[in-house]
């Protein structure tokens, strides 16, 4: 075993995946709650708008 190699050291790029990956699981959450929130805002308008003729 004279030219046997140690393991690679790739602990950081597995936590940067973990980060980029939880991160834009994060993004498509808020992104879900803002078009809920503007969909929401949509139907109250248009049942206000039903409701005035």
């Amino acid at each position: 075993m004279l030219f046997q190699l140690p393991p690679a050291d790739t602990f950081d790029f597995m936590v940067l995946g973990f980060g980029v990956i939880l991160g834009s699981m994060a993004l498509f959450l808020v992104s879900l709650a803002v078009r809920y929130r503007n969909l929401r805002r949509d139907l109250d308008l248009l049942e206000e708008m039903e409701a005035d003729e």
